[in-house]
This record gives C-alpha cells, sequence and structure tokens, in this order.
C-alpha cells in the first residue's frame, strides 16, 4: 500500500513538472513572437507618421484645433504600444525562465492593459473612419478658402489631384468661387494645374500637356486636357482602407496576446 502511495504521488509530481516546463516554454516561444508583433506594431506606427504621401494626404483631414488627423493619433498610440510591448516580452521571459509568480501576474496585468489598448485602436479607427467620412463634404469649403492660402493645405490638394487624377473635391467647379480666383492667387488660371492632365507626376512642379486649353473656360476645349472627377470618392477610398488596416491590427495582434495570458496562468498555476 505505501509503495502504491509513492508510486502515484511521484507521477504527480513528474506531471507537473512536464506541466511547468511545457508552459514555460511556451511562454518564453510567445514573446519571441510578441517582439516580434511589437516591432511591426511600432514599424506601422512609424510608417503612418513618415511616409511622405500619406502624411501630405492626412493634411486634408486635421479637424480644427488638432495637430495631426485622428489616424495619425492612432498611429502614435501604435508607437507607444509596440515601446511598451519591449518591456513586457523582458518581463514575460524572466518570469518564465526564473518561474517568478510575482514577474509572471505582473506581465499578465500589463499583457491585458496592451491587449484593451490594441482593441482600442481597433474600435477607435472605425469611429474616426465614420467622423472623418462625416467632415468629407466640407473640404470643398476648405478649398475656397485656404487654397493658394494654406500652404500644407495646398500642398495636400495638389498632391491628391495628382495623384488620384481628379479636380477639386466634387469637380472643377470648386474652383469658381475660391479666394485663389477672387484674388487671382493663380494668375489667370481657372484651376489649379494639377487638375490638368500632366506631362509629369510632380505636383509641386505640375507641367500641363496643354495649359492653355486646360485653362479654358470651354467645356469643348479643355474636356480632353482637365480632370473633371472630383476627389471625394478617391479620398474616402483612401481612409476607408486606412482604417481597415488598424482594425486588423489592433484586433489581431489583441487575439495573438489571449494565448499569452493563457500561458502566463498556466505557468503561474504550476510554479
Amino acid at each position: 500500500m505505501l509503495k502504491e502511495l509513492e508510486e502515484w504521488a511521484w507521477k504527480i509530481i513528474m506531471g507537473l513538472s512536464c506541466g511547468a516546463k511545457c508552459a514555460k516554454g511556451l511562454l518564453v516561444t510567445f514573446n519571441l513572437l510578441f517582439w516580434v508583433s511589437g516591432c511591426f506594431l511600432f514599424a506601422v506606427g512609424i510608417y503612418f507618421l513618415v511616409d511622405k504621401e500619406k502624411v501630405t494626404l492626412f493634411q486634408l483631414f486635421v479637424l480644427p484645433g488638432l495637430s495631426y488627423a485622428l489616424t495619425q493619433y492612432l498611429a502614435w498610440t501604435l508607437v507607444g504600444l509596440g515601446g511598451l510591448v519591449f518591456f513586457l516580452g523582458f518581463c514575460g521571459c524572466c518570469g518564465a525562465i526564473r518561474e517568478n509568480r510575482c514577474l509572471l501576474v505582473t506581465y499578465f496585468i500589463f499583457l491585458f492593459l496592451v491587449m484593451c489598448g490594441e482593441l482600442a485602436v481597433g474600435i477607435l479607427s472605425v469611429i474616426f473612419q465614420d467622423k472623418t467620412l462625416s467632415k468629407l463634404e466640407d473640404l470643398s469649403t476648405v478649398l475656397k478658402d485656404e487654397y493658394g492660402i494654406n500652404s500644407q493645405k495646398t500642398e495636400a490638394f495638389d498632391f491628391a489631384q495628382t495623384k488620384f487624377n481628379c479636380c477639386g473635391i466634387f469637380g472643377p467647379e470648386d474652383y469658381e468661387e475660391s479666394t485663389w480666383k477672387v484674388q487671382n492667387l493663380g494668375k489667370g488660371d481657372s484651376v489649379s494645374k494639377t487638375c490638368c492632365i500632366l506631362s509629369n507626376d510632380d505636383h509641386l512642379d505640375p507641367k500641363p500637356v496643354n495649359s492653355s486649353w486646360c485653362q479654358s473656360e470651354k467645356a469643348t476645349e479643355n474636356n480632353l486636357f482637365r480632370h473633371h472627377e472630383g476627389c471625394i470618392a478617391k479620398l474616402e477610398e483612401f481612409i476607408k482602407q486606412t482604417s481597415i488596416i488598424f482594425v486588423a491590427i489592433g484586433c489581431g495582434v489583441a487575439v495573438i496576446e489571449i494565448f499569452g495570458m493563457v500561458f502566463a496562468i498556466c505557468l503561474c498555476k504550476e510554479v
């Protein structure tokens, strides 16, 4: 009887040991993936903050009183979360290797907070998308009031018109009562040069194929040398594509972190 009890106790001890080793191995492996995801979050955030094309287009969506577009604030959040992941990965590895319950609990709590932050990025990206799209038609007024006056807005409109082969927000008619035209900032031009069919792709130095016919008031003359479609549809598509990226990253990485929380709990129970 005593021998049977000893064998039973030994099996329990070995089972616990194998469970702890398995949980430890899984947690260490997860932290390597976790570090990679942290680098990915950091890189994506930086990309949206420094990419020239995106930064220029985002100038169109900066709301009054803010320094950045709403989407750019989400990019800053990704940069912060990516940096926090490095700290968490260190705590997770140390807790797993040392089998330290205090570090494991700290790791679990911070991992949960990061997961909430990433889910918040995904949710806010949808909210910000709706808010931005609801203000999209107001860009026609912004063009009329600020094109040729505000250098950043002017460059943003010119870049959008060059990139998307469009003119104005709803069309060339947006320039008719604009400050740019009333004050003759275009030196006699009817529309921005970036509304014309260009021989180059440089929005800072546009070269129309035929400038005189592009700027003509007669539809029969400007029809073949000017873009007549507004930019609103292309800008809407740009906002939606950007939002999808943030939703996928926020929710996707959050799901991965659930596994890390499970492994941390398992190892904590086995310690």
